[in-house]
């Protein structure tokens, strides 16, 4: 409900009593007029009177209740706007934006919400500097909230966001399209989001990703470069990133001429329930990558090549090969894709694909903000493939050598 300056909570209507001499007086200091709205609303804003989200009066209502033109009481609104004070929503009314943290005198211009599957993963926590980063330079407030890989409390993320009414929401999905209908009520709700790194080819939204197909390609072109002949690949838990990873995987096999078949190809759901626990997981870890890898060693014939859809798989599966007594890479070559932080501590780095985790993050509030404030020009269906590119380690031989 539209909140007029006055007390905590309540909508306070005063008649003004004005002689002849008085409205000389507004006249010829006519900027006085909007400034008692604005300086009103300014100062319980800061206070706390007014809390992030509340609507404030309308153009209208402005104009009827202090005796000003629409004009004067949009001008008001314009300054509160530039201050960082309210932030209009086009078609819904104007609300109050989020105060910067750690501050009482000043507001972020934007107020967001950052939903993650899981806010202690490595990879996440790179993504959330860049979108830090962003967060600074566009003067925006962000909440995050971890949905530790469930998607019901994806879903509760997300409605709580639609009921605070954030400028917008930045979303890395959890793996499966549990969360389908609560995306459609942002929508429906004109409340703009974008998708990391996961999206649904059949729900035109924001998206920032990378160039997962190339990824897949590199990584397998690589193997075949270094000599390998029967490669495998740890696909991981169903979804748009790891279906693109997949598809590169397979077009360098057909390039070069090497037969492929499902039976090289081992997912998340292969270890069945004993191992998921009937859960939707945010990202299949080191244990699916060392029991997937144990399966393939227990073939009568082996992989020499292994193309991993993360490094947290990677890892797992050179545990799996050193304990089955195996070199790396003299007789199995891993490649994993992400390039963690940790890689260049390991006492064997792996070779991988690189994601440039913190750009990721950046790119996907910079759309967020080019949407909220209304300079993207395609609105809620801006796409960004970041380019990605191999790290030679020291889990495959060098081409040529």
């Amino acid at each position: 409900m539209p909140v007029l300056p006055g007390a905590a909570g309540e909508l306070r209507f005063e008649r003004i009593q004005r002689s002849d001499s008085d409205m000389t007086v507004l006249k010829k200091n006519s900027v006085k007029v909007y400034d008692r709205f604005e300086h009103e609303t300014e100062e319980q804003i800061l206070n706390g009177v007014l809390k992030a989200g509340d609507c404030i009066l309308s153009e209208h209502e402005i104009a009827a209740h202090y005796r000003i033109s629409r004009r004067s009481a949009r001008t008001a609104i314009d300054h509160l706007i530039d201050k960082g004070l309210v932030v209009r929503r086009a078609g819904i009314g104007t609300f109050v934006a989020a105060l910067k943290p750690g501050t009482q005198s000043r507001c972020a211009k934007y107020s967001a919400s950052v939903i993650l599957p899981d806010i202690s993963d490595v990879f996440l926590m790179t993504v959330c500097e860049g979108i830090q980063q962003a967060a600074h330079e566009f003067n925006c407030h962000l909440t995050f909230k971890s949905s530790h890989g469930d998607i019901d409390f994806e879903n509760r993320n997300i409605l709580f966001s639609l009921q605070r009414q954030d400028d917008g929401v930045i979303i890395f999905p959890n793996y499966g399209r549990g969360n389908l209908e609560s995306l459609l009520k942002l929508k429906e709700a004109g409340i703009p989001f974008v998708l990391l790194d996961r999206r649904f080819p059949d729900l035109e939204t924001n998206y920032v990703g990378v160039d997962n197909v190339t990824g897949g390609y590199l990584a397998c072109e690589h193997l075949i470069r270094t000599g390998c002949r029967r490669i495998v690949h740890l696909y991981g838990t169903s979804g748009s990133a790891n279906d693109e990873r997949l598809a590169g995987y397979r077009r360098a096999l057909s390039d070069y001429g090497i037969p492929g078949s499902e039976k090289s190809i081992r997912r998340f759901s292969d270890l069945g329930p004993s191992h998921t626990h009937g859960s939707v997981r945010f990202e299949p870890d080191m244990e699916s990558g060392y029991r997937n890898m144990q399966y393939f060693l227990s073939l009568e014939e082996r992989p020499d090549g292994v193309f991993a859809g993360n490094d947290y798989q990677a890892l797992g599966a050179l545990r799996a090969i050193r304990e089955a007594g195996l070199k790396i890479p003299d007789q199995i070559s891993v490649v994993g894709f992400d390039e963690l932080k940790i890689n260049p501590y390991l006492e064997q780095p792996l070779t991988t694909i690189r994601q440039p985790q913190a750009e990721l993050g950046y790119q996907a509030l910079k759309m967020l903000i080019g949407e909220i404030s209304g300079q993207s020009k395609a609105v809620g269906s801006s796409v960004i493939r970041l380019p990605v590119q191999l790290v030679q380690g020291k889990t495959t031989r060098v081409p040529g050598k």
